[in-house]
């Protein structure tokens, strides 16, 4: 399976959050979270991200005769250093989410509050850079807050590309 496969799914992207902001977690942990997502699919889904080297076991609780894992994700294993596939991959996964939502019949834009947006700037790169560092501090704020009543899943894509193409400046 693809890496730009194994991250789009909606679980493990939330499995990935959670990471990112506890840093450590075990399934324990983790699923009590993801309420809304089944243990049987959630310990698959965390069998997927260890063996493909996504996730790490950095170390272990003993309780009562068990071993419970301890896990991290391995940020160099998400690296993208390809010609592109991955992000062209990860792309049509997004295009492929809205044709599912677009064709179930019941879709309400404004109901669901569907957003796109885009924007050119013209920055440093120091400047893109703090840009970016806001945005990632905005989002840890809210990926913080765990799944309650009459909360809904919402997926915020933030893409990042050159208007002048290749390594222009």
């Amino acid at each position: 399976m693809e890496l730009a496969e194994i991250v789009m799914n909606p679980v493990r992207q939330r499995i990935f959050q959670y990471l990112l902001l506890h840093e450590t977690g075990t399934v324990k942990e983790i699923r009590k979270a993801l309420p809304d997502v089944p243990g049987a699919s959630l310990y698959r889904h965390m069998k997927l991200l260890t063996e493909s080297g996504i996730l790490t076991v950095v170390g272990e609780n003993r309780i009562r005769g068990t071993v419970e894992s301890i896990y991290s994700l391995n940020k160099s294993a998400l690296e993208i250093d390809d010609d592109g596939t991955a992000v062209q991959t990860a792309l049509l996964g997004l295009s492929a989410s809205f044709a599912r939502y677009f064709s179930g019949g019941g879709a309400d834009p404004r109901r669901d509050m569907l957003l796109m947006t885009t924007c050119t700037l013209t920055l440093t790169d120091e400047e893109f850079t703090g840009f970016l560092t806001e945005i990632n501090q905005t989002a840890l704020k809210y990926m913080d807050i765990g799944v309650k009543e009459g909360s809904r899943q919402r997926q915020i894509t933030l893409i990042s590309s050159p208007t002048d193409g290749p390594g222009s400046r």
